[in-house]
């Protein structure tokens, strides 16, 4: 995981029909730049800034790279909901303070068998890291405002949570059993922790 803290999620989100997308490219043997022309140039994605399809295409990429073969595969070929974990694995494994947030707010939530997500638990939590962290520090009150929506928003559009007023309600995530098992065995366990919402042996 990268230790930088950024606000990538405010303005590029869980993208998953974009994701599905490059990677069904990137599956079918279409070299960097063909794909790219595709993205910027023939508007793949349907955006109608140069600059957001630009930077939506490299975010996109960027979460690809933390998928090794078999979860590319699996993110191509599994159900969506399948899939969308997967996404949400490769988000984690890019986003360090998301990755925290997950751990320090969602994961606590799991173990004391509470599954509501409030919208003061998230600023809270920001809160904190504005006292550890001068990056946080300098956030704007909108910009924790913003991320706080996203961060819930994420959780909502991976089908890992269900959107209320001012919170999100949590739900176990349901994953294929190979891809279960291949996350347990092979990848790393504080994050898989966070995935599954549980703690393994």
């Amino acid at each position: 995981m990268t230790q930088k803290y950024t606000t990538t999620l405010n303005t590029r989100p869980f993208l998953y029909r974009e994701t599905k997308l490059i990677a069904s490219l990137i599956d079918e043997g279409l070299e960097d730049d063909q794909i790219k022309k595709q993205v910027v140039d023939d508007n793949l994605l349907g955006l109608q800034s140069i600059d957001r399809r630009n930077r939506f295409y490299h975010e996109i990429k960027k979460r690809l790279a933390y998928l090794d073969d078999d979860l590319f595969q699996s993110f191509i070929r599994s159900d969506s909901q399948t899939s969308k974990l997967i996404l949400l694995y490769g988000i984690l494994s890019k986003d360090q303070l998301f990755y925290e947030w997950m751990r320090e707010v969602v994961f606590d939530k799991w173990l004391t068998l509470d599954y509501v997500v409030h919208r003061q638990d998230t600023l809270t939590f920001f809160d904190k890291k504005a006292e550890q962290h001068d990056t946080v520090k300098n956030w704007k009150e909108i910009t924790r405002e913003r991320l706080t929506n996203a961060y819930h928003q994420t959780l909502v559009d991976a089908d890992y949570a269900d959107s209320g007023d001012e919170k999100v309600f949590l739900h176990r995530p349901i994953i294929a059993p190979d891809v279960e098992r291949y996350l347990i065995n092979h990848k790393e366990k504080v994050l898989v922790e966070v995935l599954l919402g549980e703690v393994l042996q």
